[in-house]
């Protein structure tokens, strides 16, 4: 009935011989050399999703008779080992509004539950005991997994700077008719219907985020409801959606959800930050401003109060935030170099080229500064090096030179948008000076244009380095010690290299083989989940990777 545990893959036929099946297509290679028929491999789900009625009813037979009737209650405790499939692991969601969630303290004091105790606790905080008999719907599956999978990651308390994990203590207050239940509905739905043979759940994805909609515009009515956290964090929930749905029709969705949010965050003003909750959703907020900004290359708008978008003075700001509020200036940065090279040379214009080539290297010293404040389990760490250069470009897996691994996927993506904020600093740059001597060989900026393709150089072979890190299940240790599936390990590895990816493969210094190769990388993770090409430009466009994972 519930996600188990990883399932093996391979074939039955494998699997009858006990023996291991190397899992290759269309047949495996025991069966070939053997002489046998191979069956084929099942259905991932159809493993993940397994019937344990019978298990579930044994546990609660032998719970039952292990406890006198005086013992039993109406309504256990939701940590009570009396309730079929909690056995005594801890539950991740709170117990009252008022407790905290931490990912780094689960990490830390909790033990993580298993599968089927998260789905348990999961229908049991929508207010339901969990009958032996009963078969979850597709939208419980659904939460369960993307809770497992994608929310209940521990990650370390200075790389936390997006919403989902904000989700947990805010979706346990929420009513489940609320339009923040329905919107984390349609994300699940979506993420799961996204794998062979799911696409029907597409469907109820879409109905689960229409009547979401319809929630978040009543709630915009009400001057209370529409300044709630609940509120906020739905319409991010909204913009992830449309993420993971990735058409076309789905850019200006995704801006203009954003842009909603940040409106509401304004209109909330410096009362939020008396809240601590409050306060990281003003700091998710923040995140997803700066991505939408760059992207359209439109400057930040101010934020009313005394310390602007800055927030509250007195208030610490993690390393992941840190890096928010320095690429604060990029948006700026890129608005005001798109104006000023559309204007005809002049002393003046010439002149403020130049401050903008200055400009862009003051924010890109304060991006070099920033890493040297960086926790030493932030350094990458080299596996293996790579000497041979690849003859099939678009399929290889690895480019030439060493190959880094980091502690976990979210430290990976932060340290690649690090590395994404200097290549835009310095592009700046080039463009200023090809904008000021078009044939090159001006003295006033010679010295920044070799700097500048230097590090641009530098940061697009770092970001190569991490590839197979991000791409392999074997090279993450958190997501094996987690027992993270490895499918959506994979997933939310692959969906966080888009936006690097794109942008390293645009850098216009970028010699065309490495080039060649990260547009095969690019397309490579787009085969893998069944996207098209103009749905992965769509991706990296709206490029949701600081805001949370991605989903398959």
């Amino acid at each position: 009935m519930v996600y188990t545990g990883k399932p093996s893959r391979g074939c039955q036929t494998c699997k009858s011989r006990r023996i291991k099946c190397d899992e290759a297509r269309p047949t495996c290679t025991q069966c070939r050399k053997s002489g046998r028929t191979c069956p084929g491999y099942p259905d991932e789900f159809d493993l993940i999703f397994r019937n344990e009625n019978v298990a579930l009813e044994r546990r609660a037979r032998k719970a039952s008779g292990s406890k006198s009737a005086s013992q039993g209650s109406s309504r256990p405790s939701p940590s009570s080992s009396s309730e079929p499939g909690l056995e005594s692991s801890v539950i991740f969601f709170p117990d009252s509004p008022g407790s905290q969630y931490s990912p780094e303290t689960v990490h830390q004091n909790l033990i993580l539950p298993s599968d089927n105790s998260l789905f348990q606790a999961y229908v049991w905080y929508l207010g339901n005991a969990v009958p032996p008999a009963l078969t979850p719907s597709a939208e419980a599956q659904a939460t369960a997994f993307f809770f497992r999978n994608f929310v209940l990651l521990p990650q370390q308390a200075e790389s936390m700077r997006g919403f989902l994990e904000l989700l947990v203590p805010l979706y346990n207050k929420a009513s489940a008719s609320s339009a923040l239940h329905l919107a984390t509905h349609a994300v699940s739905l979506s993420a799961l219907g996204n794998y062979p043979g799911r696409q029907k759940l597409l469907q109820d994805a879409s109905v689960s985020y229409g009547q979401a909609l319809r929630k978040v515009n009543l709630a915009l009515k009400d001057p209370v409801e529409s300044k709630s956290d609940e509120t906020v964090l739905a319409i991010l929930m909204f913009s992830l959606y449309e993420a993971i749905v990735s058409t076309n029709e789905t850019v200006s969705a995704w801006a203009n959800h954003v842009d909603g949010a940040v409106a509401l965050t304004k209109v909330r003003g410096a009362e939020q930050f008396k809240n601590p909750q409050s306060y990281q959703v003003f700091r998710a907020v923040r995140t997803m401003m700066v991505t939408s900004c760059v992207q359209r290359s439109k400057p930040v708008e101010d934020f009313p109060g005394s310390h602007g978008w800055m927030g509250d003075e007195h208030g610490e700001e993690n390393a992941a935030n840190r890096l928010t509020l320095i690429s604060i200036d990029l948006p700026n940065l890129r608005a005001r170099a798109r104006t000023l090279l559309s204007y005809q040379k002049s002393a003046s214009t010439e002149a403020g080229a130049l401050d903008l080539i200055s400009y862009a290297q003051m924010v890109d010293t304060n991006l070099e500064n920033w890493v040297c404040t960086l926790p030493p389990s932030w350094s990458f760490r080299t596996a293996r090096m790579v000497y041979e250069m690849p003859v099939d470009l678009e399929n290889a897996e690895q480019w030439p030179g060493p190959q880094h691994v980091y502690d976990d996927v979210y430290i990976a993506n932060i340290i690649n948008d690090y590395r994404v904020s200097r290549i835009f600093c310095q592009s700046v740059v080039l463009g200023c000076a090809s904008w000021l001597a078009p044939e090159g060989n001006d003295p006033r900026t010679d010295s920044a244009c070799v700097t500048a393709r230097s590090v641009i150089q530098q940061m697009v072979d770092e970001i190569s380095a991490s590839v197979p890190f991000h791409m392999s299940y074997d090279m993450q240790p958190m997501a094996k010690e987690l027992g993270q599936d490895e499918s959506a390990a994979e997933a939310v590895g692959g969906y966080f290299l888009v936006w690097p990816l794109f942008v390293a493969a645009n850098a216009e210094t970028v010699p065309k083989p490495q080039r060649d190769w990260l547009h095969g990388r690019l397309y490579h993770i787009g085969r893998e989940f069944g996207l098209n090409s103009a749905q992965i430009l769509v991706l990296a466009r709206r490029h949701v990777l600081t805001c949370g994972p991605r989903f398959p």
